[in-house]
């Protein structure tokens, strides 16, 4: 990662240091067999606000290519040719038009991953965007939608049914464009698209993405195309949990390979840790759906290694009522007790693991 900053922060990184990464879709299991009682509750779950620092709102997007000056004698005169661009790692370049064509995102390591179905590469005009220009080619997903890959098809596939039926709510503020996306988006894809993209993702590998640190002080985070960048000098960590790059023109260009930073509370590794696999007397072990390993089930999503941020975002989502279907009760016995910094203290720890 290279910068002074970072390296300022390094000596905090707890010994599982991992990388994790951020489908806009979150725990959301089928009973086990033997699930473990919850703690008993007093009083109907009371919900909590969802909190504005983990929206970023200010789009600083990348500047759109000039428009070409048509031809003063010629109608069919060839456009002026736009710069290529190209990301570490990749031979491929591309122009800044089709980096931001959310019909024809950018493959820049086509060889990673097998054929991709037309929903996932192309989308559909005009409702459908492709899956592949927010979740990636290869579905490692950003800060701001989620990481796809690896997860059980069929688990995909009733997320995306419970978005079209309406039974899975958008969570944060309507201005959260990538949020509210996904909800046309969903609305829009056919049965057959649905089956295409939850096999195509269910079929890639999540790799190691973020580094979770804990802070007391962090890198002044700016808010910019839905997710923080650091931008110089210092700032106060406090009660929250943010996830940052440290590369905002690779952000930007989609590089499925660029690794982000998740601060988080002195601590919160380790208290999270105690939660998740024995619950602490205030939810319900993590272990007792996930497994110990944290890694799922061919029904039930693997969390291990996941982005904090779309984790937090979904246990709140959970506790607040807005992920309600057949399944989502089981969550119900593991939110209810938890505070804000119970959660922050959780996703810390499952998301330090390696996915």
């Amino acid at each position: 990662m290279g910068n002074t900053l970072y390296k300022l922060h390094l000596a905090r990184i707890v010994p599982v240091l991992c990388l994790v990464t951020s489908v806009t879709w979150a725990a959301d299991p089928p009973k086990p067999a033997t699930a473990m009682a919850a703690p008993a509750s007093a009083a109907p779950m009371t919900a909590i606000e969802y909190p504005d620092w983990l929206f970023p709102l200010i789009p600083k997007e990348l500047p759109a290519p000039p428009p070409a000056k048509p031809a003063a004698d010629k109608a069919d005169a060839p456009k002026p040719e736009e710069e290529l661009l190209d990301i570490p790692g990749s031979t491929e370049k591309f122009p800044l038009s089709r980096i931001n064509d959310a019909f024809n995102p950018p493959d820049w390591r086509p060889a990673s991953h097998g054929p991709m179905p037309d929903v996932v590469a192309k989308g559909r005009k005009p409702d459908v965007m492709a899956c592949a220009f927010c979740h990636t080619p290869t579905g490692q997903g950003r800060p701001e939608n989620s990481a796809l890959a690896g997860l059980p098809a069929a688990y995909i596939k009733q997320q995306l049914l419970d978005y079209r039926s309406g039974r899975r709510k958008g969570v944060g503020p309507d201005t959260y464009l990538p949020v509210q996306n996904m909800l046309k988006i969903a609305k829009a894809m056919t049965d057959k698209e649905i089956d295409e993209s939850a096999e195509y993702f269910s079929q890639q590998k999540l790799k190691r993405r973020v580094y979770v640190i804990e802070s007391l002080r962090i890198p002044r985070a700016e808010p910019a195309a839905w997710i923080y960048y650091e931008h110089g000098g210092t700032e106060d960590l406090g009660d929250r949990m943010l996830e940052v790059t440290q590369d905002l023109t690779r952000h930007e260009r989609r590089d499925d390979r660029l690794e982000y930073l998740a601060y988080v509370p002195p601590g919160a590794i380790n208290r999270g840790k105690r939660m998740v696999l024995g619950g602490e007397g205030k939810t319900v072990a993590c272990t007792q759906c996930h497994l110990a390993n944290l890694k799922g089930t061919d029904q039930i999503p693997p969390i291990a290694g996941r982005s904090p941020t779309y984790l937090l975002r979904q246990m709140l989502a959970f506790r607040n009522g807005d992920r309600v279907n057949e399944h989502s009760a089981q969550m119900n016995p593991v939110v209810e007790k938890l505070t804000m910094a119970d959660m922050i203290d959780i996703v810390a720890y499952v998301s330090s693991q390696y996915p």
